[in-house]
């Protein structure tokens, strides 16, 4: 089925109306951030998770991922 002309852009059409909790429910915990480099990993913490982190931890992230972690904190 995965060979049939248009299956990735027909699966890409139906993952994009599904919420990213569902898409993710199917996927074990390690599975999630396989492949992701360490600032998109501390990216994707929840913001209870983020508030733990050492701040050393968030100088030593890239200057963006920083900041928008630091965002999010402000806003929570």
């Amino acid at each position: 089925m995965q060979d049939l002309e248009g299956y990735k852009e027909l699966m890409d059409k139906m993952l994009d109306t599904l919420p990213a909790e569902q898409v993710l429910s199917h996927y074990a915990p390690e599975q999630r951030l396989a492949g992701l480099d360490r600032d998109h990993q501390a990216l994707a913490l929840p913001v209870e998770v983020l508030r733990l982190l050492p701040e050393a931890y968030l100088r030593s992230l890239s200057p963006e991922v920083e900041a928008e972690i630091r965002r999010r904190l402000r806003q929570n």
